[in-house]
């Protein structure tokens, strides 16, 4: 099955909604409940650090003869923003979609009153 189709009736799911709403999709063509494999978000997470330590590296690199702060911030932020950029993509490219299997949210009840006589 292809990235981001519905298992139920094999619909397209639009990428800015796989991004946008990773937690609460639904199907834009039966309406269904639909979440992404942990297999599809385990990959995405990977990649994307594996991209920041890369980018770390090099940043790092260049910027070890700067004696200021800038020295070890900045290898941190442009590592930071990469995993921030590389995750969502990856997920957008590689989401497996399956049909939520979310249980019913469950009623809470109200405690019983204190009984005065106690």
């Amino acid at each position: 099955m292809a990235a981001r189709q519905c298992p139920n009736c094999l619909t397209m799911v639009p990428a800015e909604e796989v991004a946008a709403r990773s937690y609460d999709l639904t199907c834009p063509g039966c309406r269904r409940p639909l979440e992404i494999s942990n297999f599809s978000r385990n990959l995405a997470a990977f990649g994307a650090l594996a991209a920041a330590a890369l980018v770390w590296f090099f940043a790092a690199g260049r910027f070890s003869r700067d004696a200021s702060a800038l020295g070890w911030i900045m290898p941190i932020l442009y590592s930071y923003l990469t995993l921030s950029i590389v995750a969502p993509l990856l997920l957008i490219l590689l989401a497996d979609l399956r049909l939520s299997s979310e249980a019913p949210t469950p009623v809470l009840h109200e405690a019983p009153a204190h009984h005065p006589s106690h």
